[in-house]
């Protein structure tokens, strides 16, 4: 009996961690996107790695997003409205895919 309830629990554990992983990766901090592909990459952390130490400080990752933002501010208003905020062209320009462009 007890060689049972083991197997059962075991197989139980095994059928949660698989039906649960999707629902996990859909509730992450980063869920999956093309943006996060592109975003969280070594390219990405190349351009903002202005000392070229190999490694992404506050003051690097604040600087590079700054400049990001102000490219997206067309009006320079020091606010986005919703269209520069989702403008796919604007995410473009403004983040390019590889460290290359």
């Amino acid at each position: 009996m007890l060689k049972q309830l083991k197997l059962a629990s075991t197989v139980a554990i095994l059928a949660l961690g698989a039906f649960g992983a999707p629902a996990m990766a859909a509730s992450s901090a980063f869920p999956q996107s093309e943006f996060n592909a592109m975003f969280w990459s070594p390219e990405m952390m190349k351009r903002m790695d202005a000392n070229k130490d190999g490694m992404v400080s506050r003051e690097e990752f604040m600087n590079y997003m700054g400049r990001q933002y102000d490219m997206m501010d067309t009006g320079k208003k020091k606010m986005l409205t919703a269209t520069q905020f989702t403008d796919k062209a604007m995410m473009a320009k403004t983040f390019p895919a590889s460290a290359g462009e």
